[in-house]
């Protein structure tokens, strides 16, 4: 067994119903999770007893997945000079989700990043996005249980 360098430690109450409240490490306010739409029907909760709809735990591991997956290549990016901040690195993420004996699994996450560069650093910013994906640290952990992709398609920065 590797040398711990973290242990993460929250506290989650459970409301109501599929209503929890979790406190998370760094974050001064709780964050909420429920269920809604497709994920409430499928587990058959009733709408009534959902006072206010919230995103669900799985909405909240494939955004966190694909954050730290978009967190690690504009770190890439910065690294060789290309400036992946204030709203020139984006994504569009995608999870699927699967029932497997009536249990909602996560099987594939695709992460559609969108840097804003000049047309000449194309070739640069796909090849960082070839060789990220291994730095990541929850892509490591998780792709082998879920499938992780991503793509790139450079939005061309606009002359000033």
């Amino acid at each position: 067994m590797g040398k711990v360098v973290y242990t993460s430690k929250s506290t989650i109450e459970r409301k109501r119903g599929p209503l929890r409240i979790a406190h998370l490490p760094g974050e001064a306010q709780p964050v909420v999770y429920s269920v809604h739409g497709a994920i409430a029907e499928h587990y058959k909760v009733d709408p009534a007893k959902v006072n206010e709809s919230h995103a669900a735990t799985i909405d909240y591991v494939i955004s966190a997945t694909a954050g730290w997956m978009l967190g690690t290549f504009g770190g890439a990016l910065e690294a060789r000079q290309i400036d992946a901040s204030d709203g020139r690195l984006t994504a569009d993420v995608t999870g699927e989700v699967e029932p497997e004996e009536g249990v909602l699994v996560i099987r594939r996450i695709h992460v559609s990043k969108c840097p804003v560069a000049p047309e000449d650093l194309k070739e640069k910013v796909e090849r960082t996005h070839a060789l990220y994906p291994m730095n990541c640290p929850l892509y490591r952990t998780l792709h082998n249980a879920i499938r992780l992709t991503s793509s790139v398609e450079l939005v061309r920065a606009s002359a000033s």
